[in-house]
């Protein structure tokens, strides 16, 4: 039996949703369930995902509603059955190796309850533009805050702790300053996803988390940390907001990155592309 659960929620991703998935299904781990689970998406998303139904691994969920992500995250942790989950959006892709040597690292070191990765930064093309974090790729450690999709942890753990709807948008940096006080959270040194980050009008993704964010200042008013979170968020906001009027939005995505890749000469990503 199985004791892995890849899940991915999808909503409206028809872009890159097949690349996601067969991200999943090409990892040299190959003993896990994939849940697709579709949050009423208005485009060709489901039909994308049954072209998946002859690998038996794929499981797909769709009810016709649109209930959000954090309630989507939430019943998949109550419904899974296996002893870890693993985080997965629908637009990024899994380096080959993500699974297999995630779970290696949780098993040889059982006090973790949420291990997150390095990654790499992709385009709307595929193309590598920068590592996150510049530390070696045997490490293992704290660097905080995690980045959502590259999350694999204790199911058990996802249950105990769940999302709060109301923080929408934010939901993922909520859990984190919620829990990681009272959990053990690792990092690994080494890229194991490739995140897709476009700088087009990127300052709206902020924009439509605040009210999550305004629900957080009431919740948490005499939170420093909260506090310093939100203010940060409409800086961030704002700034970007400026930079998209220039035309220059992909300055700011790219210095998110420690590490700038040539995107033309990155060979390891270059053999991945054409595993898919």
């Amino acid at each position: 039996m199985s004791i892995v659960t890849v899940a991915i929620p999808v909503y409206n991703a028809e872009k890159y949703l097949e690349k996601a998935i067969v991200s999943v299904l090409s990892q040299t781990y190959k003993d896990f369930e994939l849940w697709l689970v579709d949050d009423g998406s208005t485009d060709s998303s489901l039909e994308i995902c049954r072209k998946f139904l002859y690998d038996e691994r794929v499981k797909i969920f769709a009810d016709g509603e649109n209930l959000g992500l954090a309630t989507r995250l939430n019943t998949i942790a109550q419904q899974v059955k296996t002893e870890y989950l693993v985080r997965m959006d629908n637009d990024d892709m899994m380096h080959p190796q993500r699974i297999e040597k995630q779970l290696k690292a949780l098993l040889q070191n059982p006090e973790i309850d949420v291990l997150s990765t390095n990654l790499y930064s992709i385009d709307e093309k595929n193309f590598v533009v920068g590592k996150r974090y510049d530390v070696d790729e045997s490490f293992l450690g704290h660097i905080f805050p995690f980045i959502h999709p590259t999350v694999m942890a204790k199911t058990a753990w996802f249950r105990e702790n769940p999302y709060d709807k109301k923080a929408i948008r934010v939901d993922d940096a909520d859990l984190w300053m919620r829990t990681k006080d009272k959990s053990v959270f690792n990092t690994m040194g080494e890229p194991l996803l490739f995140y897709r980050e476009i700088g087009n009008q990127y300052y709206k993704k902020y924009l439509q988390g605040f009210p999550g964010i305004f629900y957080l200042v009431k919740k948490n008013i005499f939170s420093a940390q909260y506090l310093k979170f939100c203010f940060k968020y409409v800086v961030v906001t704002f700034i970007y907001y400026i930079f998209y009027l220039f035309g220059k939005e992909n300055i700011l995505i790219r210095n998110r990155n420690q590490v700038k890749i040539n995107k033309t000469y990155y060979k390891d990503f270059i053999k991945f592309k054409n595993t898919i």
